[in-house]
């Protein structure tokens, strides 16, 4: 998702890591997604060697020399196919990337988005229906109770992933506008010079 997020953010404008790492602490990501600030630098020059972004200047701020980046063509390219591999992903209890990519999905056609998620909900449901049959074939009375309250586990965070793409799926039209109104709200601020970062991201978009 570091991949995916990078993207998004120079697609919206150029900046450097700096920017992008305290956007990402301001929101407190790193506490709960994978998406870890200091990874930032790490992957923006894997990006760059990709050729997914490319270099537009260099900047000296006290005394710090620090790397603009802008994506190309091919990062747009890529970005599309990022954010459609999110939507394929599973969502886990905890930590689970797939929980911040509603506010960053004008980066694909809203066609595009719904006929992943509609695919999406059919293998979750095609899971379930299959983990559920498993359920009546090993449980029993003398099934371990430990064994009982995993059927049960897997059944219920099955039934929570086809709740949340359903969600998406009704409130689709309010997340469009929420990544739009996201998006300018990262044009018009430059995170790396806001000192109380926690002030600005309170603020409503």
């Amino acid at each position: 998702m570091i991949k995916a997020f990078i993207l998004y953010y120079l697609s919206i404008k150029p900046t450097h890591g700096y920017e992008i790492q305290k956007f990402i602490q301001g929101n407190h990501m790193d506490s709960w997604t994978k998406i870890q600030s200091g990874s930032i630098y790490y992957a923006l020059g894997k990006l760059e060697k990709q050729g997914l972004i490319e270099l537009l200047k260099k900047e000296e701020v006290k005394a710090k020399g620090r790397k603009v980046y802008k994506i190309t063509d091919k990062g747009k390219q890529e970005l599309e196919e990022c954010l459609k591999e999110e939507l394929d992903k599973k969502i886990y209890d905890i930590g689970s990337d797939k929980f911040i990519i509603h506010p960053i999905l004008n980066g694909i056609e809203k066609k595009e988005i719904i006929a992943h998620v509609e695919k999406h909900i059919k293998l979750l449901k095609e899971k379930k229906k299959e983990t559920e049959k498993w359920q009546n074939i090993k449980v029993n009375k003398d099934t371990l109770k430990v064994e009982v309250v995993c059927f049960e586990m897997m059944i219920s965070s099955l039934d929570y992933q086809i709740k949340w793409h359903e969600a998406l799926l009704e409130e689709m039209d309010f997340c469009m506008d929420l990544s739009k109104q996201i998006s300018d709200f990262i044009k018009a601020v430059d995170f790396s010079k806001v000192e109380n970062i926690g002030e600005v991201m309170g603020k409503p978009i």
